[in-house]
């Protein structure tokens, strides 16, 4: 039976990738490089920070740059992380079913932490999420399984009791690793051919689509 659902944030929970891409362009304007079109960022974030900033500086990449991008993309973001971001449709009533079937929530993230908390805060402040991490020390990025692993250890749930909800390829991966099934969806930022390819075990259109999964997990 199903006892925690597991969340990605950017892309599945939260519709991040208008604000990413202007943090990320402030970053690149102030070193004198061109900004990409916002669509670009799409494939360009999910796994963390510092390859963010590989992927963007291309053949302009020094540790150096990539420091001073990271600062700057970091001061921008903390005052302009909530600015267009927004909920997806469905997903504030999907956590209180949640709520209501008794399945525990947790978000695990590679974003940075405190950018995790504020836009959980900001987005859906009247749910308690059991577990909300984003990128730690202690903490390998996704894929790596240490994440879900202590978020399961933590909350006395087995794999087979968890499913993990994403929106890419690196989400996919990193559930598998932890030995647990993967729900993809397709409105996130990497779309469903990705999902596909990689091995997810569901891939849903819409929230209701996948309440009516988690209604059949509950029963199994």
């Amino acid at each position: 039976m199903m006892k925690l659902a597991a969340f990605d944030l950017d892309g599945t929970l939260a519709d991040t990738l208008a604000d990413l891409a202007a943090a990320v362009n402030f970053a690149l304007e102030k070193q004198g490089l061109s900004p990409y079109p916002t669509e670009d960022y799409r494939q360009f974030v999910g796994n963390g920070v510092d390859n963010l900033m590989k992927t963007v500086l291309r053949e302009h990449f020094t540790p150096q740059k990539a420091e001073e991008m990271k600062a700057d993309f970091f001061a921008y973001y903390a005052g302009h992380c909530l600015d267009m971001t927004v909920p997806y449709p469905g997903i504030a009533e999907l956590l209180d079913f949640l709520e209501e079937q008794r399945v525990m929530t947790a978000v695990i993230s590679n974003k940075p932490n405190d950018f995790v908390q504020d836009i959980l805060l900001q987005l859906y402040p009247g749910h308690l999420f059991s577990v909300a991490w984003g990128q730690h020390p202690e903490i390998p990025r996704k894929p790596a399984p240490d994440g879900l692993n202590k978020a399961m250890e933590l909350l006395g749930v087995s794999p087979q009791d968890t499913l993990y909800i994403g929106d890419s390829n690196v989400d996919v991966v990193f559930a598998h690793n932890a030995g647990v099934k993967v729900c993809g969806v397709s409105w996130g930022f990497r779309g469903a051919r990705e999902l596909e390819e990689a091995g997810a075990d569901i891939i849903v259109d819409t929230a209701q689509e996948l309440k009516e999964v988690i209604l059949k997990a509950l029963h199994e």
